[in-house]
């Protein structure tokens, strides 16, 4: 159950970040670095986004009015857990999963395995990954199944990636079971073709390189 509306969240923990910790606000914010409240009955609460929320209480105070213990356990808390805001996890790079070639020769595949939460760090790391780098295959697929949400800006520039890789005349596919990326339109009208997974593409790849083979008529899956 949503109790307050995310707006107000950051605002209020913008809040708590700067000034909720009376005159040592600041000190608070470089060795702690937990937006936290604290109040002159002893009792003090801290949250970090997606991560932890904690409260304390105990009366006694120092001299800037915060509960002596309260704040020896949230130094604590961010030392032992490494809880200060500052030291973000490096999203982007775990963004990709992994990257890898599935066939050979002219069947050969470059498959980009995505996961998590994809925001404009993690998709800029995706863009990286082919603009300015040794992608020597002509079909790329861009595997999201492991992909829980992506925002608006990330979706847009991974449907301009796929609109320029195949204005190189590269063949781009998405994995989507979850349909993160719908109507996947790369701005001219024209869809990303989304398929069950990379193994079915170059299935069809051999096929059709054995159907002209033998003589027979193939079409490009």
């Amino acid at each position: 159950m949503r109790v307050v509306h995310a707006p107000v969240v950051r605002q209020v923990l913008s809040v708590m970040a700067t000034c909720g910790m009376y005159d040592a606000a600041g000190d608070w914010a470089t060795q702690v670095g937990i937006p936290a409240k604290s109040g002159v009955a002893g009792g003090m609460i801290g949250a970090l986004p997606g991560q932890v929320g904690i409260a304390t209480f105990s009366p006694r105070l120092d001299a800037h009015g915060n509960s002596v213990r309260g704040v020896s356990l949230f130094e604590r808390f961010s030392s032992d857990m490494g809880l200060h805001m500052m030291e973000v996890p490096p999203a982007a790079r775990a963004v990709v999963r992994s990257s890898h070639v599935l066939g050979e020769g002219t069947s050969a595949v470059r498959v980009l395995q995505a996961q998590g939460g994809i925001r404009f760090a993690g998709a800029e790391r995706i863009v990286r990954g082919f603009v300015g780098g040794d992608i020597a295959e002509s079909r790329v697929v861009l595997d999201f199944a492991l992909v829980y949400s992506i925002d608006d800006v990330a979706r847009r520039m991974l449907l301009e990636l796929a609109r320029r890789l195949m204005l190189e005349g590269r063949g781009v596919y998405f994995v989507d079971p979850e349909l993160i990326m719908p109507d996947p339109d790369r701005g001219d009208g024209s869809l990303v073709p989304v398929i069950a997974d990379a193994g079915q593409l170059l299935k069809g790849l051999v096929r059709n390189q054995e159907n002209d083979r033998n003589g027979m008529f193939a079409v490009d899956p």
